[in-house]
């Protein structure tokens, strides 16, 4: 198994492969993040809020709307011829994309209303227009995948980001307001299906087979279900923009927005270069290792991940986009906790795709959302960013544990190893948190001691981990 893992990491034909694609998905969070410092700068606050709330609307249909059918573009199976398969799929993809567009017409003037910009309802209505180009994309850059070949999904996914950022900062430059950040999503809609087609080895067609649909169908529907969780777990700045209004949402995107967008890249991308082993190692019906390796591995990112927004999340926030968006220490070290937990709630889930088990996604997407709650209930009562978050995380962390006893107990995660690697980070980052909410007057250096402390700490933890749990990282650079 070890020997395997290596070959696969370090094989040109395998993850070795993968650093077009890491290079792309970091610039999805970076390019992103250099275009909301030039609209912070280039149109007001309340423009900028609205900006944001287009992004946020999109986001949320889709995701309610999502089937997976890119993961199962990934890891279909020969049941059915591929030819046809993959037409199915660019069917379903192209008649998803028409329903939603349809629906974010419909909805467009109760959505302008929602963010007091009940004269701007054509902007919102256009959305539409965004999703169905979308439903135009070829899958089978994404197939390619599966066969370790991650450089096609690359280019797309980076020229893409580029071109609509580019679009948006000079429609923001020449007066567009927040319809900037529209023009950019056509943009980044159009190149996404041009280039989709152009690097694709799989001609695009359209098909429709009633086994395949099935199949599909199997795989996707839990999904359904994992959507609808997950656009609550990003509703937190739909519910910041409607109580507090669109100044109050730039100010909460800049600040915890700018901290998860990384998070969710870096995810995506763990997730895409992971899957393939998993898919092999359960084909194989091979042992623990990978998932043990898995764990230790994303446990260090999310600590890491962590302890860097504890430390200089608000310093750095403060000096790109100015004092204006300065969040708390307080409030980045929750934020740190936070995205500790969301990267932890991963740990089952490219084997739970490799398996075809999306009902455990769903599981963990419906105890995402419900951590919402208490967040919200917190902001309507005392109309705070940090009392929102403390109860956002404190229920995230609720949900994680809940969470990874299922997984647990149906996958091969080793007990003693996955309950080590959770609790390392999350006791960490949690008595910073506790330091600074003490003693938020703490000096520079003084925290960056308390820091180094955390740092030194952890590596102390995650070597006896490998020690205790056996997990040799020769695994991963040797045959």
């Amino acid at each position: 198994m070890r020997a395997w893992l290596g070959r696969k990491l370090r094989s040109g034909n395998g993850i070795g492969s993968s650093g077009p694609l890491f290079v792309a998905n970091m610039l999805e969070a970076v390019l992103p993040f250099l275009r909301n410092i030039a609209l912070a700068r280039l149109i007001a606050p309340d423009e900028f809020g609205l900006a944001i709330s287009l992004s946020v609307v999109i986001g949320i249909i889709e995701v309610v709307t999502d089937f997976g059918l890119p993961v199962f573009a990934v890891r279909k199976t020969s049941a059915v011829p591929p030819a046809v398969m993959m037409g199915t799929l660019q069917s379903l993809a192209l008649i998803r994309g028409a329903l939603i567009g349809l629906v974010l017409v419909a909805l467009s003037p109760w959505i302008a209303g929602l963010f007091e910009a009940e004269g701007a309802f054509l902007t919102y209505a256009l959305l539409g227009i965004v999703v169905i180009i979308r439903g135009f994309e070829n899958f089978g850059v994404k197939e390619m995948m599966r066969r370790y070949v991650f450089w096609r999904e690359a280019t797309v996914l980076a020229s893409a980001q580029a071109v609509g950022v580019v679009v948006t900062v000079v429609s923001a430059w020449m007066g567009y307001g927040f319809a900037c950040m529209l023009h950019g999503m056509l943009a980044t809609g159009l190149v996404t299906v041009a280039l989709s087609h152009l690097l694709s080895p799989t001609p695009y067609r359209l098909a429709w087979d009633r086994a395949a649909v099935q199949e599909a169908a199997r795989f996707d529907r839990p999904l359904l279900v994992n959507g609808l969780a997950v656009s609550c777990t990003l509703a937190d700045r739909l519910l910041v923009g409607s109580v507090l209004g669109p100044a109050s949402l730039a100010l909460y995107n800049v600040a915890y927005g700018t901290a998860t967008l990384p998070r969710t890249v870096a995810a995506k991308f763990l997730t895409s270069i992971f899957l393939p082993l998993f898919v092999e190692n359960h084909e194989r019906k091979r042992g623990p290792a990978l998932f043990d390796t898995w764990a230790w591995f994303l446990s260090c990112i999310a600590f890491a991940y962590g302890l860097g927004l504890s430390l200089v999340g608000d310093q750095v926030i403060a000096f790109v986009f100015g004092p204006a968006f300065q969040p708390s220490r307080l409030f980045m070290c929750l934020a740190g906790i936070s995205i500790c937990v969301k990267f932890l709630m991963l740990l089952p889930a490219p084997q739970a795709y490799a398996s075809g088990n999306t009902r455990l996604v769903a599981f963990g997407s419906i105890l995402s959302a419900l951590a919402v709650v208490p967040g919200a209930v917190l902001l309507v009562w005392q109309r705070d960013f940090n009392a929102f978050l403390l109860g956002l995380t404190v229920s995230e962390f609720v949900g994680l544990m809940i969470y990874s006893r299922r997984a647990i107990r149906e996958q091969a995660f080793t007990r003693t190893t996955t309950w080590l690697v959770i609790a390392v980070p999350l006791l960490l980052l949690a008595s910073l948190a506790l330091l600074t909410g003490l003693m938020p007057q703490m000096s520079f250096q003084a925290w960056f001691i308390a820091c180094a402390v955390a740092l030194g700490l952890s590596a102390t933890a995650y070597g006896l981990i490998i020690l205790r749990c056996r997990i040799g990282l020769r695994m991963l650079f040797t045959t």
